[in-house]
């Protein structure tokens, strides 16, 4: 699903016009975009979690030349889904054990 997809199931779930869920979607964006700067986490409960690691600097290679090279720390984006989220993703449907499954 890209932006546009997303931006009309919003306005199909909300009743808002495109535009309107266009906007919302880009000031929610905004704000997580905003959050990470500042190092801080989003916690959105039944969702999961985004949060800001830190990458400690490491030697590396280049793959063409095989030189050696640093490779600079850096932030990185992790997101940890619920719980709730995982479950309804890895749903099972349950059934009864009848007697001709009870073949011991």
């Amino acid at each position: 699903m890209n932006k546009k997809e997303l931006t009309n199931a919003i306005a199909n779930k909300t009743g808002l016009s495109k535009t309107e869920s266009l906007n919302a979607l880009n000031a929610v964006m905004e704000i997580i975009t905003e959050e990470m700067k500042q190092n801080k986490q989003i916690i959105l409960i039944g969702f999961g979690t985004f949060s800001v690691k830190k990458k400690a600097a490491r030697k590396g290679m280049n793959p063409t030349t095989f030189a050696p090279i640093e490779i600079p720390a850096k932030k990185v984006v992790n997101f940890k889904p619920s719980i709730y989220l995982n479950n309804t993703l890895n749903q099972r449907k349950r059934r009864r054990i009848g007697k001709a499954d009870n073949n011991i």
